[in-house]
Formats: C-alpha cells, structure tokens, sequence
C-alpha cells in the first residue's frame, strides 16, 4: 500500500487535497481515479480514494483513518560525521528506516569530505528526499529532518549535558552497559567521519557529557557504525523486538 504525506491544510470536510509534489510521485506509481492508498498528517493515517485528478493537484476521498504506531519509543538524533555523498545517503536511508528523529551532519578534524556552502540549499534537498522516501517506505508518521551541516564546537555546545554516546574504536565501555543503567527518552548518538576522531576530539565531547561506547574489536565504516548502533538501541530500548 502506497504511503504519502501531507499537511493539515490539505484536509477539507472528508477530502484530502493531494499537493503537487505528490502528485508527480502519484502520476508516475500510475495510480488511478478510485485507487486506494495511505496519506499521513500529523502522525493520523488516513485510507483514502483517489477521487479526481487535476493540473496541480488531485482531490482524495476519505475511507477511515486511525493512529499509526509505528513510530519508537525512543528518539534517537544522529549526529554524523560527514562522509562522501553517496555514503551519507545511504546512512540517511538505512537511519530513517531504524526509526531516528533526525540527523544532523558535522565537520571534524578528519573530515574528508568539505560541504559546499554554495550548494548547500540544493543538498538539503535531495538530503530530505531520500528521507521522506525512506520514511514512505517504512510506513513511519513522521518524516525525520535533516539539518544543516554544524561545525565541530557547535555539535559539543548542541549536546552537553544531554544524554549521548560516541562510537569510539579505540576505548570505551560497551553499549549495553551505558543503557541498561540509564533510563531515558532521547538520546544523541556521535559517529565520526571516515577518518575517525583524534583524542583531543572525543576528550572533548567526553567533557560536554558523552559517554564513549566501543562497538567491538572490529574497525566499522563510518556507515556501518551508525546504521549498527541505532539498530543496537532500538532493540535494547526501542521497538525492535526479536522476540
């Protein structure tokens, strides 16, 4: 069942007016007049009819509607640090279909990557994009948000004093010590680029408050350490139950 989202000016005594944007993506799914399929607003999923088509918009009937659940328990906001483009967007993809609120890149020592300032509008985006796409898919609520690139110091001054953890290869107590004596709602988590952090980078972010994890005697990718730790939080407090 295809899943589209919209805003609660689209909603007009038992209609809903789908906006231009998802028109497009209707047009191309090839959905017809009388089809059925899924538009959230405000976390509200509505099953609705496809009842007419114009220009720049089309007009849905409405059929039920009900309160989704499938959003965690948790928020979880990734604090990433910038890779290469197509590596980051798979981080975006794989961490909006693990439930994380929103994700929000940063510029370190190691950075490899410089993000284009110039360009910076345009990213955002493409960034948004695959998160919405991704948020569809997954048949979450909501659609996490991705921000603005920070700098290194404003991410520290962002998360001192709340509750967070860095991935860090070279020492650290393991996750499930940090969360099995913490009970908590939110949490930040820290992923360096792919260069890594120095040490004077973690002291620091040590200093703000964190707690410094290690994921294993195994180096991670910078994309594979995130997508593993939200995939570890959201089963040790989260709504990813193996049972």
């Amino acid at each position: 069942m295809h899943r589209f989202f919209e805003n609660e000016n689209s909603l007009n005594n038992g209609e809903i007016y789908i906006s231009e944007r998802n028109l497009h993506h209707i047009n191309v799914l090839r959905i017809r007049e009388n089809e059925e399929f899924e538009v959230v607003i405000s976390e509200i999923v509505y099953m609705v009819k496809l009842k007419e088509i114009f220009k720049d918009f089309a007009i849905c009937e409405i059929i039920s509607q009900k309160e989704d659940n499938n959003e965690s328990n948790i928020k979880i906001n990734l604090y990433q640090g910038l890779p290469k483009s197509d590596k980051f967007e798979l981080i975006i993809q794989k961490a909006v279909e693990l439930g994380v609120s929103k994700i929000i890149p940063f510029e370190s020592s190691r950075t490899i990557v410089k993000w284009d300032a110039k360009k910076e509008k345009k990213k955002l985006i493409r960034y948004q994009e695959i998160a919405s796409s991704a948020a569809k898919q997954s048949k979450r609520t909501i659609i996490p948000e991705v921000l603005p690139l920070v700098l290194f110091n404003e991410m520290v001054n962002e998360i001192k004093d709340k509750f967070t953890v860095i991935a860090y290869e070279n020492r650290g107590i393991t996750l499930k010590e940090i969360l099995l004596n913490d009970d908590f709602k939110e949490i930040n988590i820290i992923i360096g680029p792919e260069g890594g952090f120095s040490e004077v980078e973690v002291e620091k972010i040590e200093s703000a408050g964190a707690n410094v994890v290690n994921l294993g005697n195994r180096i991670l990718r910078t994309e594979t350490a995130a997508i593993a730790l939200i995939s570890m939080i959201q089963y040790e407090k989260g709504d990813i139950n193996l049972k």
